[in-house]
């Protein structure tokens, strides 16, 4: 049995919480063939981050951004776009256009959509929007900017993967366009799991971007909801991580009948390792050297508790992880140097984080998104107390019902964060009870669980095998 994974900039090539997902999802399941499809944002050879399993048969690319003409042919059918238009200028809620857009994806999947770009039926849609909502702006920044949008959405919607048993995406936007391909073209049940919430995580991006004119950005943010509604509605099922995330695709017409939690989950015995005495107080950082990790707040927090601790007792901060960005690592490390905390934080770089939790005496996230980071899985795993920031399922995790691991604070707030450790560092008993508990919850997310898990899913989805129109 094979299944067909579609992925955006994650796994084979970038390290982090989704690539680490998709590895030991794959490893674990050596039953099945899986054929990656891996959707990136330009042309640059990536090396290899993982040791690709052997049950790993094909990895296929698309540069979403590119100039991906292939060879297909079949005439576009108009009439689904023209409606979406008429409803959008109409001023009807985005939900109203959902069965317009999937009408216009079942209709031209396979279909050389590129093509359309040059006909004058779509230019004349073209000239409809920018007069109905764009006539302030100039025609040429408008024209670019439309193009800019649906490019990448053209090419996934013209990158049909080959057929397997399942389409299995990761996330929604223009990786489910590929899956949803999949399953229009050779009838192969759709699974999508999402991590954060993707088109939350990229109307951050959007609304934070200076290269997108305010103008623009409603239209932005619009597209990757719709993406996403039409991801929920096509798939056969929708798992996520936590209730949280479930709660923001109900939002988006989700149905319910179709939605699973399934926590990630890690090999607990693997960091079930015995603590080892070191001189201080040493607090870690697990993560990629990135903006959203927001590694700058946990500097400034750290900053604060030195001077909140003062002589009494040594503080060392571990930075470990690899730096996704380059000029981000280097204003970190100025932002060091400017509070003159050369002597306390260390950059460490990738390391075997297994040799390292049993050093540290508190795990510190400062993300500004998460979906159900494994970093906290890992150091619950280990007794360790954590102080993350309230992004994705960190409080789910943190204070649950069987007892409360760590504390949660507001992202970007280094005050509340820096007073959240000192209140671990100085309470004995508060940090043994954390400790005590991190172990005891870290249970319900074993491995073996969430593997065990998605066996069954795939072999129900397969046996439910939907018809194929091709």
């Amino acid at each position: 049995m094979k299944v067909g994974l579609v992925l955006e900039g994650t796994y084979p090539y970038v390290t982090g919480g989704v690539s680490s997902w998709v590895h030991t999802l794959i490893i674990n399941l050596p039953e099945f063939d899986f054929e990656i499809y891996y959707l990136k944002p330009d042309n640059k050879v990536r090396s290899v981050k993982y040791e690709v399993p052997s049950n790993v048969i094909a990895i296929h690319e698309l540069n979403i951004f590119g100039d991906f003409q292939p060879k297909i042919s079949g005439k576009v059918d108009f009439d689904p776009l023209e409606r979406i238009i008429s409803e959008i200028s109409s001023g009807k809620a985005i939900e109203s256009i959902i069965p317009f857009a999937i009408e216009f994806i079942e209709k031209n999947t396979g279909k050389s959509i590129r093509k359309m770009l040059k006909t004058r039926r779509f230019w004349s849609i073209m000239v409809k929007i920018y007069e109905n909502f764009f006539s302030e702006r100039g025609f040429t920044e408008y024209y670019w900017m439309i193009m800019n949008l649906f490019l990448p959405v053209i090419n996934a919607l013209q990158f049909t993967p080959d057929r397997c048993d399942i389409y299995h995406v990761p996330s929604t936007g223009y990786a489910s366009l590929v899956g949803i391909n999949g399953k229009v073209i050779h009838g192969s049940p759709l699974l999508i799991t999402e991590h954060g919430i993707y088109h939350k995580e990229r109307e951050r991006e959007i609304l934070l971007s200076s290269w997108v004119p305010d103008s623009y950005k409603p239209m932005w943010v619009q597209l990757f909801r719709i993406m996403s509604m039409i991801a929920y509605e096509m798939s056969d099922l929708l798992t996520t991580l936590s209730r949280k995330n479930q709660a923001y695709q109900l939002k988006l017409g989700a149905d319910p009948e179709k939605m699973i939690v399934i926590p990630n989950a890690i090999d607990v015995d693997a960091y079930s390792l015995p603590k080892e005495p070191h001189e201080g107080f040493i607090i870690g950082f697990v993560g990629r050297v990135s903006r959203i990790k927001d590694l700058k707040t946990a500097i400034r927090a750290i900053s604060l508790v030195k001077e909140m601790i003062g002589q009494r007792e040594k503080l060392k901060f571990l930075v470990i992880g690899p730096a996704d960005e380059e000029d981000y690592l280097t204003e970190c490390k100025r932002m060091v140097e400017v509070l003159k905390l050369e002597d306390t934080v260390e950059f460490l770089g990738p390391q075997n984080v297994k040799e390292y939790y049993p050093k540290m005496d508190l795990l510190l996230l400062s993300s500004v998104s998460e979906g159900q980071p494994l970093v906290i899985l890992e150091a619950m795993a280990s007794g360790l107390p954590i102080v993350a920031t309230d992004v994705g399922s960190c409080k789910e995790m943190l204070y649950d019902r069987d007892g409360q691991c760590g504390i949660v604070v507001p992202p970007k707030d280094h005050f509340s964060m820096a007073k959240a450790i000192v209140r671990i560092y100085e309470d004995n008993e508060l940090r043994e009870m954390f400790s005590k508990n991190t172990r005891r919850v870290v249970q319900k997310y074993r491995l073996d669980r969430m593997i065990e898990s998605y066996r069954k899913i795939y072999l129900s989805l397969i046996e439910k095998r939907v018809p194929s129109i091709s």
